[in-house]
């Protein structure tokens, strides 16, 4: 039975392609849809005063490969994580880089859980005091590995701790005399955060994604009207990458779902059908019969569960914000714990050909390996790559490289790095299962393609005189399928000298 993920937000959402992307930079959209890619990628840039990165994990680290795509990118600026604010108000620098980064940074200081708790009946310019100080010397110390141009406070108030907390940032500008930004969930009303006019230069608020400090809750998208009635120039902060939590309370970055499902300890089901909440939830859990101790979870309890949210979303929700008239929108920032990778599913490979007008959505490259061959058979093997920067749904049964021979059938397969494969009929006979020497189909199942995955199936067996070999893929996308066309490959085979009527002429003269 085939396994259909399909919630019913899905089925409004765009195909995440170069085009839906750059429409979604923003402006008219029949406008953008004539212009030059290149343009419009600019465009976007200008109109929002430039993207920013938001680099989560210390040591900051931006390698000069890095660091020429960002110009590429238009990011404008780094917010980078240079302190921690404990839950007793102690600020403490982060590790520093092994080498000073190149370009202007905020930064960030990271609020441990609790950190907030020191606003309840404070007097917030005493608190801004003792907060200031410690981030002061940490600005201090960061000038020797880079150009601090203001501080930010990374926290998610609640709505009664405003009042206080605008205090307490006052003193902090004032005693740092650089810019203080904040970062706010898009749940506060526009309404609660009227106090931070005049206390902060600017918010990041947190529209997309989740993290620990939001309780691991996904963050609603920020609506049109509240961005209008915002009363501080923002930016709007994604965090593409997500995760998952273990049966002993243990974050798992989703990076390590392709793993987990080609575990053989392991299966997984799925936490949401056809509901309305954004992102997918898997529940991995352990196999009936399976020794407990072979499994990666086993610490874990033997279960975990993920909530992420997938690339077309992130396309989706960037082209909602597109869409929107007059705000005091500065601009766009996008999370990752690192760079070039940080052990996301969707990362910063994700982010950069967002930014420079690339597809994301998953598509294969299928190439053949020739084996040997005999009369009537030919051997080879098939490689099958992710070349996009994103990955597909995790599922069953709907990530499928197909093999169908035309003048033969599929007499044997190893399927190597996929999870199985599946024999099948012609679709005009119901594709129905097949054996060995029957079937002209052959499907190899991959429960995930990550970013840049490459899977390698063989030696397939294909017996028939002069049979001929087509190849297509299917993989699912944010509830959609994409396909790849049908394509045939040559086969090396081998002609047999004694039924070739060519061969048969030569041999007579």
């Amino acid at each position: 039975m085939t396994h259909h993920r399909v919630r019913a937000r899905a089925l409004l959402l765009p195909v995440v392609s170069s085009l839906a992307f750059l429409a979604a930079c923003g402006g008219d959209s029949k406008k953008a849809a004539r212009e030059p890619a290149p343009a419009r990628a600019a465009r976007s840039s200008s109109l929002h005063g430039g993207d920013a990165l938001f680099l989560a994990e210390a040591p900051v680290v931006v390698p000069d490969e890095v660091e020429a795509e960002l110009e590429a990118m238009k990011v404008g600026r780094l917010y980078a994580a240079g302190a921690r604010l404990s839950a007793t108000g102690q600020v403490t620098p982060s590790p520093p880089p092994p080498g000073r980064l190149r370009r202007p940074v905020v930064l960030v200081v990271l609020a441990d859980v609790g950190a907030e708790a020191q606003l309840v009946n404070a007097k917030g310019d005493l608190l801004g005091e003792a907060w200031g100080t410690g981030i002061a010397k940490a600005v201090a110390e960061a000038k020797s590995w880079a150009d601090v141009s203001g501080v930010h406070l990374h926290l998610l108030p609640s709505a009664e701790s405003i009042p206080t907390l605008a205090s307490a940032l006052k003193a902090v500008r004032r005693i740092t005399g650089l810019p203080v930004s904040l970062t706010v969930p898009s749940t506060l009303a526009p309404e609660a955060l009227k106090p931070l006019a005049g206390a902060v230069d600017e918010l990041l608020v947190l529209t997309f994604g989740r993290r620990p400090e939001t309780d691991d809750r996904l963050m609603p998208e920020l609506s049109e009207a509240a961005a209008r009635e915002m009363p501080v120039p923002f930016r709007l902060l994604f965090v593409p990458g997500g995760y998952g939590i273990g049966g002993s309370g243990r974050r798992i970055p989703d990076g390590e779902i392709d793993a987990l499902s080609e575990n053989h300890a392991l299966d997984f089901e799925f936490g949401q059908i056809l509901s309305s909440e954004p992102g997918s939830v898997y529940d991995f859990h352990g196999k009936t019969g399976a020794e407990g101790s072979r499994s990666p979870l086993a610490r874990d309890g033997g279960r975990a569960r993920f909530q992420v949210l997938s690339p077309v979303e992130l396309v989706r929700s960037l082209g909602d914000v597109a869409s929107w008239g007059k705000t005091p929108l500065l601009g766009r920032v996008f999370l990752v714990d690192g760079v070039p990778k940080d052990g996301h599913l969707l990362g910063f490979p994700a982010v950069r050909a967002l930014l420079t007008g690339r597809t994301i959505e998953p598509r294969l490259e299928i190439d053949l390996s020739p084996g040997p061959s005999g009369r009537g058979w030919a051997e080879l093997s098939i490689v099958a790559t992710n070349v996009a920067p994103s990955q597909t749904d995790l599922s069953h049964f709907n990530n499928w490289v197909q093999l169908r021979v035309e003048g033969g059938v599929i007499a044997n397969v190893r399927e190597g790095d996929f999870d199985r494969f599946a024999l099948l009929s012609s679709e005009a006979e119901g594709a129905r299962p097949m054996s060995f020497g029957k079937a002209p189909i052959c499907r190899l199942y991959e429960n995930l393609y990550a970013a840049g995955e490459s899977n390698v199936a063989g030696p397939v067996r294909i017996a028939g005189a002069h049979p001929r070999l087509f190849v297509s893929y299917q993989l699912s996308n944010g509830g959609a399928a994409v396909k790849g066309p049908e394509v045939e490959k040559l086969l090396n085979v081998v002609q047999d000298q004694a039924r070739s009527p060519r061969a048969k002429r030569a041999t007579r003269d």
